[in-house]
């Protein structure tokens, strides 16, 4: 009797290692590579993790975040080992030999195609970046500052140049820039041919590649620097703009120093730090004779790609899936207070997120920015734009160099 009690206790015992030892086999960790540094983010994908993981218990995350530099470095040392993460925050300097093609899947549905497309603007084929929210670049307008000036909000290019010469009369500054550091105008670029060109012809860069279109000949490019100068720098504290930083801009414009301020979603923290109860809205750039032309630029701010040898695929795949779920696109848009790429999510994150919404819902809005360019070209618009904005060199000039740098980018030389 006693031999027995100890066989049973001996399987039961086996048992339980073994089905311990199935168990441990069965947990699987997801790697992601993350650009998103900020505390918010980080929130946000802990607060993710939690709700993947009441479906599928066994899944752990190691996340690791970092600079864009680091991701890049960190990107070629693993594809050179074979040693690849799961998921990756996409970057446009990543090749579609290294990541997986998400066309087909079904929970791409889920998201604003126009913004699926956005995100995939460097790939003349396949889905290799999945969005996760939209960012975006519009001018910001202190509504208090209008009203004191009787200032209607400008929708039409020659409202904004009636407005502008309002408020300077007024002795109030038309629009926040600081020039201290260049890439605060350069936002206002960016903004400015993300509505003169894309939002007009969205297929430009590939058109350029095609060599159909040039810089010299595109009224498009001509005007969005025309404007950048007429207006984001002309129409700014020229006494002080080169000792304002990007803070101080954002200062000015909150505390009601400046009555418009043309920059992205990043700038909403600094905005509500230097005055939380500025009462202020946001909309696309008026540039064009009639309202109805305007579109604001939002674009794929995050995006996520699947590695081709990612360890976990299929668990990976999953991890996307849920994140295009209504649950996922409100809790990263709540903890990092930007609009949801999921369709029907929209979370009040801020009070102007009523205004970027609308402009999401009805369809008046371009994603292609400067993603559509290739990294070494941006840099080189970074590097060459203020000449003309600062009388330094002419557009002609400019764009004759523009040209040939970017038949150089193209061919790779």
């Amino acid at each position: 009797m006693k031999k027995l009690v100890s066989l049973l206790l001996t399987i039961v015992l086996l048992s339980t290692l073994v089905a311990s030892s199935a168990f441990a086999e069965d947990k699987v960790t997801i790697e992601i590579l993350s650009l998103k540094n900020e505390q918010a983010a980080q929130d946000a994908f802990n607060e993710l993790f939690a709700g993947f993981q009441k479906q599928y218990p066994n899944v752990e995350f190691n996340l690791q975040s970092m600079t864009s530099d680091q991701l890049k470095t960190t990107m070629r040392a693993r594809a050179a080992s074979g040693d690849m993460p799961d998921i990756v925050t996409w970057m446009k300097e990543f090749e579609p030999e290294y990541l997986t093609d998400l066309s087909g899947q079904a929970f791409l549905a889920n998201l604003n195609a126009d913004t699926v497309k956005g995100a995939n603007a460097t790939y003349t084929d396949g889905i290799y970046a999945m969005p996760i929210d939209n960012g975006y670049i519009g001018m910001f307008y202190n509504k208090d500052v209008l009203a004191a000036n009787n200032v209607a909000l400008p929708t039409t290019l020659a409202e904004l140049r009636t407005a502008c010469e309002t408020l300077k009369n007024n002795g109030v500054t038309p629009f926040a820039t600081g020039c201290l550091d260049l890439s605060v105008p350069y936002i206002g670029l960016i903004g400015l041919f993300a509505e003169t060109v894309y939002g007009q012809i969205p297929d430009w860069s590939a058109k350029r590649d095609a060599d159909e279109v040039t810089f010299a000949t595109s009224a498009e490019w001509k005007q969005a620097f025309d404007l950048l100068k007429e207006f984001v720098y002309g129409y700014s504290d020229l006494d002080n703009t080169f000792n304002m930083s990007y803070d101080d801009a954002a200062a000015k414009f909150a505390t009601g120093g400046a009555a418009f301020y043309i920059q992205g979603n990043w700038a909403l923290s600094a905005i509500r730090t230097a005055n939380p109860d500025v009462n202020m809205g946001i909309c696309a750039i008026p540039v064009f004779d009639t309202a109805d032309q305007a579109k604001l630029l939002a674009f794929p701010d995050t995006s996520l790609s699947v590695t081709k040898d990612a360890k976990n695929k299929d668990m990976a795949m999953k991890f996307l899936e849920y994140m295009t779920s209504a649950e996922a696109g409100e809790i990263w848009s709540k903890d990092v207070k930007v609009s949801s790429a999921v369709n029907g999510v929209n979370v009040a994150y801020d009070p102007i997120a009523s205004d970027i919404n609308s402009y999401l819902s009805s369809g008046k809005f371009t994603p292609y920015g400067d993603r559509v360019l290739r990294s070494v070209f941006t840099d080189k618009l970074w590097e060459d734009y203020s000449k003309v904005m600062l009388d330094t060199e002419t557009w002609d000039q400019l764009a004759a160099d523009l040209d040939t740098f970017w038949v150089k980018a193209r061919d790779g030389k």
